[in-house]
């Protein structure tokens, strides 16, 4: 902002800047703008949280990596959750049912059950359901998801059928191709949670190229 003021026979021009409305710091930042950039910082890095539990997830299993053929139940596991959310049509139960089915695996391995062959009923009787009430024939991402689970289970099937030195390449392969299924879903935001999509895509991407990478 600029004023002029008369002075005697001339005129004195002074200059009030703006800028002095707010208090700039040491480093040349102000004390208006600068705890907004940080709050930007952290909000973006909060809203990567399904991206940060994943990697820690991963971290922890990758640690204690076997041959890789303990990711079968994963595929199965993963494959489930979207067929069981796609039937109910409710993308905020995608979470609740993951839940849900990892309580049931460790119930189920407390009790000295293979968890393997119940997920795979489940799975086979939730195709069933939804081509029944026809939530799974709709057009779009719902029609291909018996044929994307069916698909991702028979590789999990597969890779136990085989030695473990071919086995591990298939459960790369399916935890690759289910990381690519997760980005699809991610960015249609459609069937499940988008938070889901992207820890599971994470999830998987980082397991399959761990299982190539340390074991393969």
């Amino acid at each position: 902002m600029v004023r002029r003021a008369g002075r005697g026979n001339g005129v004195v021009m002074t200059e009030r800047s703006s800028t002095l409305d707010t208090v700039t710091d040491p480093d040349g930042d102000t004390d208006a703008t600068r705890p907004a950039g940080w709050l930007r910082v952290a909000s973006a890095l909060a809203h990567r949280w399904p991206t940060w539990l994943a990697l820690a997830f991963a971290a922890i299993n990758l640690a204690d990596l076997g041959d890789g053929l303990e990711y079968t139940l994963l595929l199965v596991l993963l494959a489930a959750v979207y067929l069981i959310v796609t039937v109910l049509d409710r993308p905020r139960a995608t979470w609740p049912v993951l839940y849900a089915l990892v309580a049931a695996v460790v119930c189920l391995r407390l009790l000295d059950v293979d968890p393997m062959p119940v997920l795979v009923v489940v799975a086979v009787a939730v195709v069933a359901v939804g081509l029944i009430k026809g939530r799974l024939r709709r057009p779009g991402l719902y029609a291909l998801q018996s044929p994307a689970a069916m698909g991702i289970i028979a590789l999990g099937l597969a890779a136990l059928s085989v030695p473990a030195d071919i086995g591990r390449y298939l459960v790369a392969a399916g935890l690759l191709g289910h990381a690519v299924w997760d980005a699809i879903h991610w960015h249609a935001n459609k069937i499940v949670k988008r938070s889901f999509a992207e820890w599971c895509g994470v999830l998987d991407l980082v397991l399959g190229l761990g299982i190539l990478i340390l074991v393969g």
